[in-house]
C-alpha cells in the first residue's frame, strides 16, 4: 500500500468549554467550523444535560458551576482554549423593581462565569446574552459575601432603592416587623398558601377560570388558613382578621368581590415581607425605611453595574469587545438580536486589532417558508416519544436552507400539542402574521385582560418573511403559516438553524424550551469563526 504518512498534517483542535450549555446550540456553531473540539460543559437542566451528551458525545458533563474547582478542571484536561457560554441574566436588580422577587439566583451564576476564565485563563472566551446586559441598569447589590472583592476591585458603589411595597399599608406597622427577621420570618405565610392566594387574586376578573379554580380549591384554601392561623405563633392580629374575611368568604361561597380588598391588602403586605426575607437570605447591606414622599416602604443598598464587574475582574489580562448581533445576518431565518462579548487573552493576541460585528452588507433573507414548508407534508405526532418519521419527498424544488437542514435519516422531534375545540376554532380564524389581537371578540373566550396579551399568542407565522424571536413557542401557541396546527418541535429547531440531524430529549415541554432558549447554531459558527481569526490553533 503507498505510504502517505509523510503528507499527514496534525491540526490541533481548539479544546471548548461550554458553561450553561442548554441543548447544546453555541457548542455545535463551534463544532461545525471544524476548527474546535468540545471538551467539557456544564448544565443543571437534566433534560438539556441529556439532549447535549446525546448529540456532542463524549463530554464531560459539569452539573453545578457554583462552588466548582475549574482550575482542576484545568490540569485534568491539560488546558482549555475558549471558554462560551451564556449565563442566565433574568431578574438583574434595577431591571426587577416591578417584579414578586428583589433579586434572581441567577444573577451570581455571571459570576461564577468570569471566575472560571479567572481561575482558567483561556486564550479567549466568548459571552452570549439578552441586548439588556450592556445597560448599566443591569446591577449587582452589594452584600456582605463580596463587598471586601469588590472594594479591593476599586469597582464604585452607587446609591440604590429597592422598593418593598408598591403602595402605602396602613393598619400595621410593617417596618417594625421588616427590621426584625424573627419576626418577619413569623409572619411571612408558608409558600403554599401564598401561591394559591396570589392564583386566586390573579383569576379575580376571568369569572370563568375563577369558578372553576374556587370548585376545585375552596375548601382546600380554607383549610390551609386555618393551620396558618393555628400553627404561626405571634402573627399580627392585623394578617388574622384579613385571613379570617377571606376564609369565611369562601366558606359561604360568597363572590369574590366581598372580600377582594382584603385578598389585595394581605397579598401586598405578604410580598413586602417576602421582598424583605429576600434581602435578609441574599446578605444585602442595607437599612429599612419609608420613601420621604411616597411613604412606601423601601431598602436602602448600594449597587454597582454588571459591565464595570466584567471590566474590574478581567483587568488588563484580556482585551475585550462586546457587540449587539442579529441571527438574522448570519442566515437565521429570525430576528434575534443578542449581545456578544469576545476577550483575547493579550498574550495571545500578537497586536491584531478586535473588531466589532458588523452587519454585512448582503443581509441573507431567510424565509419561514424556506424554513420549514418542506415538512409539511410530514406526519406528525402528539407523544414526546414518538420514533422517527419518513420525510417525503418535496413538491417543489427545496430551498437551499431545508438543503442544508435536512438529513437524510428519519425526521425526530416532529411533534406537537393537541388542538382544543376552541384553540382550533383561533387558529383558523387567523391568517398568515395575525396574532390573538386580531381575533374576533366572541374569540378572546377566557382571557382576563386580552389587551394586555403579547403580540406572540396565537401568533400565525408569515411564511414570506423571517420569524420573531423564537422562545417556548408552545408557551405562546404559534401556528404553522400553512395548516392548523400547532408548531412542532422540529419546525422550532429549523428557525434555530438546528439541523435535522440534531435531536431533543425530555418531555415535550422541555424540549419546546431547549429550543427556544438555544443560541442558533448559524450564529454561533460565525461568532467561532470571528474567534478564530484571532487566536492560533
Amino acid at each position: 500500500m503507498f505510504d502517505i504518512s509523510w503528507t499527514q498534517v496534525v491540526v490541533k483542535m481548539l479544546k471548548v468549554l461550554d458553561l450553561f450549555a442548554g441543548a447544546g446550540g453555541l457548542s455545535l456553531g463551534f463544532f461545525q467550523t471544524g476548527n474546535y473540539e468540545i471538551v467539557a460543559a456544564a448544565e443543571s437542566n437534566r433534560h438539556a444535560q441529556q439532549t447535549f451528551l446525546k448529540n456532542h458525545g463524549n463530554v464531560l458533563m459539569i452539573p453545578n458551576v457554583v462552588g466548582y474547582d475549574f482550575s482542576k478542571l484545568k490540569d485534568d484536561l491539560d488546558g482549555i482554549d475558549v471558554i462560551i457560554g451564556g449565563p442566565p441574566c433574568q431578574g438583574f436588580s434595577n431591571a426587577n423593581r416591578q417584579k414578586s422577587t428583589v433579586v434572581c439566583g441567577n444573577n451570581s451564576l455571571v459570576k461564577d462565569f468570569f471566575r472560571a476564565i479567572k481561575e482558567i485563563r483561556p486564550r479567549a472566551f466568548v459571552m452570549e446574552n439578552v441586548t439588556m446586559l450592556q445597560s448599566d441598569k443591569h446591577r449587582f447589590y452589594d452584600t456582605t459575601i463580596d463587598h471586601d472583592e469588590i472594594i479591593a476591585l476599586g469597582i464604585k458603589l452607587k446609591d440604590d432603592i429597592i422598593h418593598l411595597s408598591e403602595q402605602e399599608i396602613t393598619g400595621i406597622d410593617l417596618l417594625s416587623i421588616i427590621q426584625d427577621k424573627t419576626l418577619l420570618s413569623k409572619s411571612s405565610f408558608p409558600d403554599k398558601l401564598y401561591a394559591v392566594l396570589k392564583t386566586l387574586h390573579k383569576n379575580r376578573e376571568a369569572k370563568e377560570r375563577l369558578e372553576k379554580f374556587l370548585d376545585k380549591n375552596a375548601t382546600s384554601i380554607v383549610k390551609q388558613i386555618e393551620e396558618c392561623i393555628s400553627s404561626t405563633q405571634d402573627i399580627d392580629s392585623f394578617f388574622i382578621n384579613l385571613l379570617r374575611a377571606i376564609q369565611d368568604g369562601l366558606a359561604r361561597h360568597q363572590e369574590i368581590d366581598f372580600f377582594v380588598k382584603q385578598l389585595s391588602l394581605l397579598l401586598d403586605c405578604q410580598k413586602t415581607l417576602r421582598k424583605a426575607l429576600e434581602i435578609y437570605d441574599n446578605e444585602i447591606i442595607c437599612s429599612f425605611s419609608s420613601h420621604n414622599s411616597s411613604k412606601h416602604l423601601i431598602a436602602n443598598v448600594k449597587s454597582y453595574s454588571v459591565i464595570d464587574y466584567i471590566d474590574a475582574i478581567l483587568g488588563d489580562d484580556y482585551i475585550q469587545k462586546g457587540t449587539v448581533i442579529n441571527a438574522k445576518w448570519y442566515g437565521v431565518p429570525q430576528e434575534r438580536w443578542r449581545y456578544i462579548v469576545i476577550g483575547v487573552c493579550k498574550d495571545t493576541f500578537k497586536n491584531k486589532t478586535l473588531e466589532v460585528f458588523d452587519e454585512p452588507d448582503a443581509v441573507p433573507n431567510i424565509t419561514v417558508g424556506e424554513a420549514i414548508l418542506d415538512l409539511q407534508e410530514c406526519e406528525v405526532s402528539f407523544d414526546k416519544d414518538a420514533p422517527g418519521v419518513l420525510v417525503p419527498k418535496p413538491n417543489e424544488p427545496l430551498s437551499g436552507y431545508a438543503k442544508q437542514m435536512r438529513s437524510d435519516d428519519l425526521l425526530f422531534n416532529h411533534i406537537t400539542t393537541k388542538t382544543t375545540p376552541e384553540a382550533m376554532t383561533r387558529f383558523k380564524a387567523l391568517k398568515e402574521g395575525e396574532n390573538f389581537h386580531d381575533l374576533p371578540i366572541e374569540l378572546v373566550g377566557s382571557y382576563g385582560k386580552p389587551e394586555r396579551t403579547q403580540n406572540t399568542i396565537y401568533l400565525r407565522l408569515n411564511s414570506k418573511e423571517c420569524s420573531g424571536t423564537v422562545v417556548n413557542v408552545r408557551k405562546s401557541m404559534w401556528v404553522h403559516p400553512k395548516l392548523d396546527r400547532a408548531l412542532t418541535v422540529r419546525e422550532a429547531a429549523r428557525l434555530q438553524s438546528f439541523p435535522d440531524s440534531f435531536t431533543f430529549v425530555g418531555t415535550k415541554d422541555s424540549q419546546y424550551q431547549q429550543v427556544g432558549n438555544a443560541v442558533p447554531p448559524l450564529m454561533a459558527k460565525a461568532i467561532a469563526e470571528k474567534v478564530a481569526d484571532y487566536i492560533e490553533a
